[in-house]
């Protein structure tokens, strides 16, 4: 291969509905074309087939490479960097096969456990320092409550089970033929699972859910690459034989990165199937609870998470179980024939002029009060109540669980910050995109990227790597702040909290 080959990084995306593996140019600009990708469903439990999804995988991986031997003369793989959906824990036997399905944030069966540690861990005034420490409440989003559920109800599944890895860790052992891969401080993070001063796992948190520390992969910055593939990869995938393997992060940290949201002067927004809202925070910036420069991780914010990047950068923020699932949902069950029309419709409505107050909480509820028996709740309705405007109100009613995160985050924001949303639903949705404007009362901005989520992949495989970062993607379409309907929307917002104590109580998951 010549000395003027094109320089790829192969992106590895496990999302929660789909597999995409793409290659980026070290501009960060992906290029058109070489995208493999296949649609991921998720059990009616939260958990995936472990098997299917590294089929899809590998499927996905065999299209983006058939494609660049077919356009691409002349090209060489730099890293392979990953995302994937937080969190994504499986067990293996000693022959690294998968014994258990795949457990998701989105396996929400284990609410009794973690009502039970909570509980526990107040009783012995420990649990404050408990999320401090690991930068997570205790809840069904995270590995404690789901691995004693496992524990304690299905016994000899749990003991079958010879190591614990995430998908992308398993996948790395299967192609590498690695024993025991190792897995990112940030995957551990997103897990909450993570002792935030000494990046590694929370000895405390895993002796109490009964887990031998042997069973658990070793945990490292995502930058630590491993290279080397065994048969039958080393000769399907040639081009990947000597390329570094980084290890895989949280999707949230790809897509503030990819949309250009690195330091607190700018606000990530997303909304997918579910929402979320993160910034940036380098280590050890005032306020901060360990004591070293390199460990030093930020205060997290009463009912958010801290999750780290890499050594020297920590993600804050909070996550919604539902976004675009309530979207897609409330279409569904209103049976909506044209989507479109409903919008048009719903944009021509004052804010709060329908009167309903929602609960948006199909599954669950996680920041910020992290409800493990939260449901979707609707007061107000009356004969004249229509499908327009359930759809407004619903529309309106994520956006005030985003005004609450926001207003938790402030402490970490920059002065004048912005808020710079991506995702499929808010491509798609100018209206929710101004709604959500006028309830945060900033500027909202459309990052111009496709898939912010692997762009980011691709910019921290270059930062591994010691090349030149590509800059900040511009924004577009940002709906600016309606200052008239923000009353409107605070005395709404009033209303869906005073809803909230009275059907679900002011209790908080993590400690006070």
């Amino acid at each position: 291969m010549s000395n003027s080959a094109a320089e790829l990084i192969l992106v590895i995306d496990l999302g929660s509905s789909s597999v995409r593996a793409s290659a980026y140019r070290t501009d960060g600009e992906r290029l058109d074309g070489a995208t493999g990708s296949r649609t991921v469903q998720q059990d009616a439990d939260g958990t995936f087939d472990p098997e299917l999804l590294t089929r899809l995988t590998e499927s996905a991986v065999d299209d983006c490479l058939a494609s660049l031997r077919g356009r691409q003369r002349d090209f060489r793989l730099i890293g392979v960097a990953w995302t994937s959906f937080a969190m994504s824990l499986l067990g293996v036997d000693r022959n690294r096969r998968p014994v258990t399905p795949v457990y998701s944030y989105a396996d929400s069966r284990s609410g009794p456990y973690a009502d039970a540690v909570r509980q526990e861990l107040e009783a012995e005034g420990t649990l404050a320092d408990t999320c401090t420490r690991t930068g997570t409440p205790i809840h069904t989003a995270y590995a404690p409550p789901q691995l004693l559920r496992l524990a304690a109800e299905e016994p000899d599944l749990f003991a079958l089970v010879a190591s614990w890895q995430t998908i992308a860790s398993h996948l790395l052992g299967r192609w590498q033929g690695l024993a025991r891969a190792p897995i990112s401080s940030s995957e551990v993070g997103w897990m909450g699972l993570l002792d935030r001063g000494a990046h590694s796992w929370d000895e405390a948190l895993v002796e109490r859910i009964g887990i031998d520390p042997v069973k658990l992969p070793p945990v490292y910055d995502y930058a630590k690459s491993t290279v080397g593939l065994v048969e039958p990869w080393a000769s399907r995938w040639s081009e990947l034989a000597q390329t570094p393997f980084f290890l895989a992060v949280g999707d949230g940290a790809g897509a503030n990165l990819g949309s250009g949201c690195a330091d607190s002067r700018r606000i990530a927004l997303t909304i997918g199937t579910t929402g979320a809202m993160r910034v940036v925070i380098p280590a050890g910036e005032a306020g901060s609870t360990a004591a070293t420069a390199q460990s030093l991780a930020p205060e997290v914010p009463d009912g958010l998470w801290s999750y780290p990047i890499d050594s020297s950068r920590w993600l804050v923020g909070g996550s919604l179980t539902d976004g675009g699932s309530l979207y897609s949902w409330l279409h569904e069950m209103l049976a909506v024939e044209d989507a479109n029309e409903l919008l048009a419709e719903a944009a021509l409505m004052e804010p709060d002029e329908h009167g309903l107050t929602i609960l948006p909480f199909l599954r669950s509820e996680r920041a910020p009060g992290w409800a493990t028996n939260a449901t979707l709740t609707i007061s107000g309705m009356t004969p004249a109540t229509t499908p327009v405007h359930i759809q407004r109100a619903a529309l309106e009613a994520v956006a005030f669980r985003f005004r609450l995160i926001l207003d938790r985050l402030r402490p970490h924001l920059a002065p004048g910050s912005e808020v710079v949303a991506s995702g499929g639903a808010l491509h798609e949705n100018p209206l929710w995109r101004q709604i959500l404007a006028d309830v945060l009362q900033k500027p909202v901005g459309l990052v111009n990227v496709d898939e912010a989520t692997s762009r980011g992949a691709a910019i921290l495989a270059l930062q591994a790597l010691g090349r030149p970062l590509p800059p900040a993607p511009p924004t577009l379409h940002s709906a600016a702040p309606n200052r008239e309907a923000g009353p409107q929307y605070e005395r709404a917002l009033a209303r869906q909290e005073a809803l909230y104590r009275q059907v679900i109580g002011s209790a908080q998951a993590g400690g006070d």
